[in-house]
């Protein structure tokens, strides 16, 4: 039978697109779009009526530590210091059934939400060895039809500190990590930090894979480990395979040196990722008024042209007790953080949750004929109300199956 005669996989009727005008019909077959278009005639497997709804790309969560999440009964911090010092407490206690058991029900979460690929934090260190790893490969599994996992390998207590690290590191990634991480914060000198950076560079220099790199996540202007990324990137060649994620001392460097730097990551061609949920809440110092905005210089990251998208980052874990993985509260949250208040800032606040995050981790992000069907289903039929979230729908498309989705409800006397 002809590909013109077979019945869609999927008809999603009634849609409107970012920037659209009218509503229109999309029509999926095979996992990916085959037709977009007002008024597509044949029959499909499945038909949703958008009723004018918003469609957009699915969701993409470029930074969480999904294998940890779950776990604050076991240790909760309440500073930054605390969690950096008590984080091993923790995973030593971690079984590989038991992260396979907390991922799962985080990724039955994120699939209900709309996101369609998570980059997925995975601790392998002294502490927790590969067991970390081993669980998240097998809620991988257990997923693969309903979202994209990708693993980054993270030696969260150091590279330099932690002896044990680099190989452990290199077995992960020969057996089905996707990306490596690193922290240079955790070394206890600032050579050790240059030597933590240079290390994580060269193994992504020999095998190929991505880096994304925990950069200056306290918001001290001591740190300076984003400049030393953004050199080890170009003195490598590996522009374009390099995120950085938080850099928060960013935000309190004087200006012309945070314009140095900037500079340099712009030449680097690194992307950055923020996380501004469980950021706002740890940092901004000591005292009983928070000093900063736990964020990065976001506006200041876009008018250079560097790419930014935002994260997640924890979930009831030590190192933040809230979060319900919400692409759309994160969203919503990087406005608020980032001072985002023009409609084309809105706007860019909801491409760091969808189109900018899935081009950090090297998805195309976009709706066209040809593209795989990765879609979210809104009632609401534009990004300001999809991000105030009053009551609605939302429905998770993967590979052209409705694979997830959430229902909100009001009611009042009157």
């Amino acid at each position: 039978m002809p590909d013109t005669d077979r019945p869609y996989d999927l008809l999603i009727m009634n849609a409107r697109l970012r920037g659209a005008e009218s509503e229109t019909d999309l029509a999926v077959r095979d996992g990916v779009i085959a037709q977009l278009e007002i008024g597509i005639a044949g029959t499909a497997a499945e038909t949703i009526d958008a009723a004018g709804g918003l469609v957009t790309t699915s969701f993409v969560d470029p930074h969480f530590h999904l294998d940890k999440c779950l776990s604050r009964p076991l240790v909760g911090a309440i500073t930054p210091e605390e969690a950096f010092a008590r984080a091993h407490e923790a995973k030593a206690q971690f079984t590989v059934a038991d992260v396979e058991e907390r991922a799962s029900e985080a990724l039955r979460l994120a699939v209900a939400q709309g996101i369609g690929h998570i980059r997925a934090q995975c601790d392998v260190d002294y502490a927790t060895k590969l067991i970390s790893f081993e669980g998240l490969l097998r809620a991988r599994e257990n997923f693969a039809e309903a979202i994209d996992v990708e693993i980054v390998a993270f030696p969260q207590e150091g590279m330099i500190k932690d002896m044990e690290a680099p190989a452990l590191i290199r077995e992960a990634l020969a057996n089905g990590a996707d990306a490596i991480g690193g922290l240079p914060e955790s070394e206890t000198s600032i050579e050790d930090q240059r030597a933590h950076v240079d290390l994580v560079l060269d193994i992504a220099s020999e095998t190929g894979v991505p880096v994304e790199m925990h950069c200056d996540y306290m918001d001290v202007p001591e740190l300076k480990t984003l400049a030393m990324l953004a050199e080890g990137t170009t003195a490598r060649g590996l522009q374009g395979r390099v995120t950085a994620s938080h850099c928060n001392a960013l935000a309190i460097y004087p200006d012309d040196e945070a314009k140095a730097v900037i500079d340099q990551v712009k030449a680097a061609d690194i992307g950055v990722t923020v996380l501004p949920v469980a950021n706002l809440q740890m940092l901004g110092g000591p005292e009983r008024t928070p000093r900063n905005r736990g964020s990065s210089r976001v506006k200041e990251l876009l008018d250079a042209g560097i790419n930014v998208a935002a994260g997640s980052d924890s979930m009831f874990d030590i190192w933040y007790r809230f979060n319900r993985l919400d692409p759309v509260e994160t969203g919503y949250i990087s406005c608020l953080s980032a001072g985002m208040r023009t409609d084309e800032e809105v706007e860019t606040a909801f491409d760091m949750v969808t189109t900018r995050a899935a081009n950090m981790v090297g998805k195309d992000g976009e709706i066209a004929v040809g593209a795989p069907a990765d879609l979210a289903v809104h009632d609401s039929p534009d990004i300001v109300q999809v991000l105030r979230g009053i009551a609605g729908r939302r429905l998770t498309v993967k590979g052209g199956r409705v694979v997830g989705g959430l229902e909100k409800a009001h009611w009042c006397v009157r």
